[in-house]
């Protein structure tokens, strides 16, 4: 991981310390609504995609559902589907999917 030490003290001290069930849950159930203000912190980070170095997620409307993918190093590539494949029933299902990858990036899930 390649944080600056001011990200890493945020990610350690401030975000994790943020990340539990109701946290999680919170989002799962409207990822797209009001948030509290712990979510909007963890939110707040994780959107600012400090690590230039893990990946960029994207959420790709399929003929099945939703899936979640990586964007590609190189502009105009294609993204990159996550194997294994996982098509999920709605965009809030696939943003919430998007959420929990980040937060494993980050080492901060539970």
């Amino acid at each position: 991981m390649t944080l600056s030490e001011n990200d890493r003290y945020i990610l350690e001290h401030r975000v994790a310390p943020l990340i539990t069930a109701d946290v999680i849950a919170e989002q799962r159930a409207d990822p797209f609504g009001r948030q509290s203000p712990d979510l909007t912190e963890v939110l707040d980070f994780l959107r600012r995609s400090p690590d230039p170095d893990l990946p960029r997620y994207i959420v790709l409307d399929t003929a099945d559902g939703y899936e979640v993918a990586v964007r590609a190093d190189t502009p105009g590539d294609p993204p990159v589907s996550l194997a294994p494949r996982e098509v999920l029933p709605d965009r809030g299902a696939a943003e919430h999917a998007i959420f929990l990858h980040r937060l494993r990036d980050y080492g901060v899930a539970r």
